[in-house]
């Protein structure tokens, strides 16, 4: 095993850490005494329960009971990942049973945590944890993702792809008013909203994984620029881009 803790932030009942996982690291089967919410903002790993095995990458959250056994696998590369730890059971934070999800809305959560755990004040706490919290209560998603949303998901998700909501509605044969409807019901947000953090997931791994210029990462991630990509970290995770890879 060999992990690195960036930082820490600590207010007695929540801990938020940024933790990093060196290439092929392996952790046995253990557990934690805290409920946990893990969010992977770059790398890869494979984590098991006794009955389950989940494969996960950037953009993916588990949420993790206290006592849960499981074991970890990390991929070739480098992972980071957002560690926030309940030391208190209080009914509306209760984080539920094990399981793996990939919402946009807990990214984007993580990533307004992660400006708190950095600068940020109580306030900021307070809304990224409600945020993170309500998200992972959503329904679950997946089970009412149709085929055809499943191929519109696909080409938001690519950055090659620019294609008008009109134009997506009219591949998957549906009006694009149903597609909007639809597609903020199985994924809880809108197909703009999506795109972005589609965008800022795959911007999160550049900026955290490698040394490349912010410049190149806004161009391979589909930003106009690179002022482009910070007004849109900016927005939806009040941090820029020089400040995340200052982590």
């Amino acid at each position: 095993m060999s992990s690195a803790l960036w930082f820490a932030r600590d207010t007695g009942n929540v801990e938020v850490r940024l933790v990093r996982y060196a290439p092929n690291c392996r952790m046995a089967f253990h557990s934690h005494d805290e409920h946990g919410v893990s969010i992977v903002l770059n790398g890869a790993l494979v984590e098991e329960t006794e009955q389950h095995s989940v494969a996960a990458t950037a953009g993916w959250t588990v949420v993790k009971p206290a006592g849960t056994k499981h074991a970890n696998r990390f991929g070739p590369e480098a992972a980071t990942l957002l560690a926030i730890t309940f030391r208190e059971t209080i009914d509306e934070d209760e984080p539920g049973a094990w399981r793996w999800l990939n919402h946009p809305a807990t990214y984007r959560a993580a990533l307004r945590l992660l400006r708190w755990a950095k600068h940020g004040t109580h306030a900021d706490r307070d809304d990224g944890l409600i945020e993170l919290i309500a998200s992972l209560r959503r329904p679950a998603f997946s089970r009412r993702e149709l085929p055809w949303l499943r191929s519109v998901r696909s080409a938001l998700e690519d950055p090659d792809q620019r294609e008008s909501v009109g134009a997506l509605a009219a591949r998957a044969g549906v009006h694009p008013v149903y597609l909007a409807r639809r597609f903020r019901g199985a994924f809880g947000c809108s197909l703009r909203e999506f795109r972005r953090m589609a965008q800022l997931r795959r911007a999160t791994q550049l900026i955290l994984g490698t040394r490349r210029p912010l410049s190149e990462i806004a161009h391979r991630c589909g930003f106009a620029d690179h002022s482009h990509m910070c007004r849109a970290f900016r927005v939806t995770a009040g941090i820029n881009p020089t400040a995340l890879r200052a982590s």
